[in-house]
């Protein structure tokens, strides 16, 4: 069972995947997903990050869709999503590190364009316009503050990955990872 808070987390995560809000993600959602953050950062679709992610989103929705028996129509509607997210990745367990984490942490690297091993806010920026978050320039700032626990200036890739922690396993009201995709 989920929570209010959990629930309307995943239905925004939802939006955000069914890129072509025909109220279903199938495989079209997730290459367009990998797509679009790698056109927004300008990374090729042919290098090793790139590689890496699609690879990320893989392994991260055969996982989904195992756990969930999906059939040939090989979609998942919102509830299905929901349900299926829960299961697998509410308490943060060896489902999440198998898929979830590799995923995100390949999405995420694509985000350190320089490749300095950290997110500079103008990373953190873009990355954020990748996903369509629709966040203002000063709630972005203001979220990116909030994850940046320790005040250097800059995202870790554990910061970050904490962060998104929060946003898919979390109920704390005010964990930060919860405004990754905006206001709830």
């Amino acid at each position: 069972m989920t929570t209010d808070l959990l629930d309307r987390k995943l239905e925004r995560a939802f939006a955000h995947l069914d890129a072509d809000d025909n109220g279903v993600i199938d495989e079209k959602d997730m290459i367009a997903l990998g797509s679009r953050l790698l056109t927004a950062l300008a990374e090729p679709a042919d290098s090793p990050k790139a590689v890496e992610v699609f690879r990320g989103l893989t392994d991260f929705w055969v996982e989904l869709f195992n756990e969930l028996g999906v059939g040939q129509d090989q979609k998942l509607s919102p509830q299905q999503y929901r349900d299926g997210m829960t299961r697998l990745y509410k308490d943060g367990g060896p489902a999440y590190e198998k898929s979830f984490r590799p995923m995100m942490k390949a999405m995420l690297t694509v985000a350190d364009t320089n490749g300095d091993g950290q997110i500079s806010p103008e990373e953190f920026h873009k990355a954020q316009l990748a996903f369509d978050t629709r966040l203002e320039p000063a709630d972005a700032d203001a979220l990116f503050a909030r994850i940046d626990k320790n005040h250097d200036g800059y995202l870790s890739l554990d910061e970050l990955l904490d962060a998104v922690r929060e946003y898919y396993t979390g109920e704390d009201e005010d964990a930060p990872g919860n405004l990754l995709f905006g206001e709830l």
